[in-house]
């Protein structure tokens, strides 16, 4: 049973956590800060998906749980200068093996135990892995989902803004006009870009609007609509016809999972 008082323990942990983390970094203070408001954020996310894909009031607490604890690991991991490409590999282990240990997890059932863990650990992943039961599926699907909106978002802001801290993966790439053409054929071919097979920034704002690929509820589609992210981000790419025939390509299938 998840109560009240022992959400708001979570959200104390929560924060608690960000707090122990002394840096004498300007920097990394602001990416502790960014990382902190994108959990927040998800956790929005996740409460307005659940309206409509949860019907339990518990169900809704459990998917606020795994947003706020999910990007834990990759604060740590950054306090301790870890690569950005072992970072974005690991961090969603490292936030299971964080929240083991503190004391709100010791409070929930084993079943909920796995569920939290396992949603957490899987929210990055390229794929979703077939999980032990549909309770564990259904929650990693909803975190996937919420995860994908605020990042959407967030990468749209910092460049078409330059708001927020620049997203991580983009760092050591090239900021010239250049696009692989394994990306391309990968959104052609109606799947997830690899991250491996990025070159360029350019590469990242495809690999960025691929993911429409692998969103699972029409309540996201719906928001993504509504939101345009994918025009938004498309807005930002050059215009040449690669581009052009990739970028229909995922409006559509966007557009025929929001009407279906």
């Amino acid at each position: 049973m998840i109560s009240e008082d022992l959400l708001k323990q979570c959200h104390l942990e929560f924060e608690e956590f960000f707090q122990s983390l002394i840096t004498d970094s300007p920097e990394n203070k602001r990416k502790f800060e960014e990382i902190r408001a994108h959990s927040l954020r998800v956790v929005s996310n996740s409460l307005l998906l659940a309206k409509f894909v949860l019907p339990a009031e518990e169900d809704k607490r459990i998917a606020e749980i795994t947003a706020l604890f999910h990007d834990i690991g990759r604060v740590s991991m950054m306090a301790k200068n870890a690569e950005v490409s072992v970072i974005q590999r690991d961090h969603a282990i490292v936030s299971g093996e964080i929240i083991r240990k503190m004391d709100f997890f010791q409070a929930i059932t084993s079943d909920l135990q796995l569920v939290v863990i396992k949603s957490i650990i899987y929210h990055s992943k390229p794929k979703l892995s077939k999980l032990d039961n549909e309770q564990q599926s259904l929650f990693a699907r909803l975190l996937r989902d919420a995860d994908k909106l605020d990042i959407f978002d967030s990468s749209y802001r910092f460049f078409k803004e330059k708001s927020g801290i620049q997203p991580a993966l983009t760092i050591d790439l090239l900021n010239n006009s250049e696009v692989s053409d394994k990306i391309i054929k990968s959104i052609i071919a109606c799947k997830i870009a690899a991250i491996e097979d990025m070159k360029s920034i350019n590469d990242y704002k495809l690999m960025l609007i691929s993911m429409a690929f692998d969103l699972n509820f029409k309540y996201t589609f719906r928001i993504m609509s509504e939101k345009q992210y994918i025009q938004k981000i498309y807005e930002t790419l050059p215009k040449r016809d690669q581009i052009i025939d990739a970028y229909r390509g995922i409006k559509l299938f966007v557009e025929n999972k929001f009407v279906s």
